[in-house]
């Protein structure tokens, strides 16, 4: 659905103007994936709607906590599992966080920091486990090095997945 890809382009380009994502781009998708879910299974569709938007809520949560994942970027996969169906979410889920492996990968290559973000890392899971606690990760002052913008590996997520699904 190209309205899909057009709503995720949007996002991602917001994403990287000002690191942030648009409630109101977000509300928009919603709106139009629960337009679409009542007219292809009628007022089943709302309830198919309403689980497969908080199917991302509940899995990415955590990530959220530790502020892994932003929440603009776990409400692009609500609007996304809102639009299309389960199978659809799940895919573009695997594909996105694949994407954005590599997306990490070619950054710590790119500013040479490989052992660094692994020292970080393993301190930050020492201190996970000797407090028994989740705790922010934590975020040097080296500028935007850690930093990818999950966005576009979502956009890119969901157009694989669309080859890949339909």
């Amino acid at each position: 659905m190209l309205s899909c890809l057009t709503l995720l382009s949007i996002a991602a380009a917001a994403d990287i103007q000002s690191l942030r994502i648009s409630n109101r781009l977000i509300v928009s998708g919603l709106f139009l994936g629960c337009s679409f879910q009542v007219l292809e299974l009628g007022m089943k569709g709302i309830g198919v709607f309403l689980i497969n938007v908080s199917i991302p809520v509940i899995l990415f949560y955590l990530l959220f906590l530790i502020r892994a994942l932003g929440a603009g970027d776990i409400k692009l996969f609500s609007m996304i599992g809102g639009i299309w169906d389960l199978r659809m979410l799940c895919i573009t889920i695997a594909v996105s966080f694949l994407v954005a492996a590599v997306m990490s990968f070619c950054k710590i290559l790119y500013y040479r920091n490989f052992i660094l973000r692994l020292r970080i890392f393993r301190e930050y899971i020492e201190h996970v486990l000797s407090c028994r606690r989740l705790v922010q990760y934590p975020q040097e002052s080296q500028g935007n090095q850690h930093i990818i913008h999950f966005s576009i590996a979502i956009l890119i997520g969901c157009a694989i997945a669309m080859e890949v699904a339909y």
